[in-house]
């Protein structure tokens, strides 16, 4: 990757997930790697705890964690995070309080899409897609979800 897309990168990230005023700016959540054992994954969504742990409103820090979380249950299916079976119910959590606190906060209500087809609420699912799609959606456009 040129050091220019990269810059370019580094700045889209910063306007897709600013820090809110006053924060400090979270990690993004490592998605090249496994966690083989659960003190691997504890060290990763330390920092979303510890701003969990500060104020109980961050949304990002809510997604950031629910969607490790996520990250973890889905390796878990793959057997490759065996300590990870009941993280599905955690990243709900997580992810529905991100959705709460800022309900247009797109990855999050992507990510509690995906969580919510894992554990088979494919109604609440659907729901969400619609809200996506419309939030989403270039003017001017339009477009129905299938039914069923």
């Amino acid at each position: 990757m040129t050091p220019l897309r990269l810059v370019a990168l580094l700045l889209g990230l910063v306007v897709l997930f600013p820090p809110a005023a006053g924060a400090q700016a979270l990690p993004v959540f490592d998605q090249g790697r496994t966690y083989p054992r659960e003190a691997d994954l504890q060290r990763a969504i330390q920092p979303y705890q510890a701003a969990l742990a500060a104020d109980t409103r961050n949304a990002r820090a809510h997604y950031w964690l629910g969607f490790a979380y996520l990250y973890a249950y889905r390796h878990y299916r793959g057997g490759l995070a065996p300590y990870a079976a009941g993280y599905l119910p955690r990243a709900l959590a997580s992810l529905r309080q991100a959705v709460q606190l800022d309900g247009k906060f797109v990855p999050a209500i992507s990510a509690l899409h995906d969580a919510l087809i894992l554990s088979g609420q494919d109604e609440e699912a659907t729901v969400l897609l619609k809200r996506l799609l419309e939030m989403t959606r270039p003017p001017g456009q339009t477009y129905q979800v299938p039914p069923g």
